[in-house]
């Protein structure tokens, strides 16, 4: 499946609708300046991903990993293909990544540097055995 990441100001963040007993989707509105004219560009977040779009509101800016996802609908024997967005992540723009995989919520700190750990056995000493 091919994955797109999409940067902007977010737009609308929609409510969680439960379609079925099975199933729950919420949309998200991003806003991409480029051209002539703003592009607002929806993205459903569906079962366990809508709760990735909390705590972001409208005027946020925000860069989303999303798949794209096609199907094909027949109905009177005409045939119609539809286009989605399905977003799998979402991190303020700007943000670093976290390990947790957590939308960009929380962010780890950096791993410490080798200057910055302290000398094994206590002493400032090279005790490297080669």
């Amino acid at each position: 499946m091919a994955q797109v990441t999409i940067t902007g100001t977010v737009k609308v963040v929609g409510k969680t609708q439960q379609v079925s007993e099975k199933f729950s989707k919420r949309e998200l509105v991003v806003t991409e300046q480029g051209g002539q004219f703003p592009k607002h560009i929806p993205i459903e977040f569906k079962q366990d991903k809508t709760g990735l779009l909390e705590g972001y509101n409208p005027g946020d800016e925000v860069s989303v990993t999303a798949y794209v996802d096609g199907r094909e609908w027949t109905k009177d024997g005409v045939t119609k293909y539809f286009l989605s967005l399905s977003g799998n992540r979402i991190e303020r723009a700007g943000a670093v990544p976290s390990a947790a995989g957590n939308g960009g919520a929380r962010q780890s700190a950096p791993p410490p540097a080798v200057a910055d750990m302290p000398p094994v056995g206590g002493s400032d000493e090279d005790d490297l055995p080669f």
